[in-house]
């Protein structure tokens, strides 16, 4: 995936979910998706993976942040910088996609 400016890190308010033309699988503690359209594969480690699951139904990136936070060790400002930087590579990847609820 390509390198995201800071300008086009989506906000916190952004709600999100992943593409239906994603599959994805649990291996261990990563996630390995395969975006069909494309015929690519990515893998994801743990944090990452969990950030998938929070987004499959649905959720804003402070949402997903508020659950990380919970589950790992992280401090708020970095988690929510790398959260909003690898949701807008994942989006740029076509894994996640803005929700139709929003």
């Amino acid at each position: 995936m390509s390198a995201i400016e800071p300008r086009e890190m989506p906000s916190l308010q952004l709600r999100v979910r992943v593409a239906e033309r994603v599959l994805m699988r649990q291996v261990g503690d990563e996630m390995v998706m395969l975006n069909l359209e494309r015929e690519l594969y990515y893998g994801m480690n743990e944090v990452g993976a969990r950030l998938m699951q929070l987004a499959e139904p649905g959720a804003t990136l402070a949402e997903i942040c508020e659950r990380l936070l919970d589950e790992f060790d992280a401090g708020r400002d970095q988690l929510e910088a790398d959260v909003r930087r690898i949701v807008a590579e994942l989006m740029a990847g076509g894994l996640l996609e803005k929700d139709r609820a929003q």
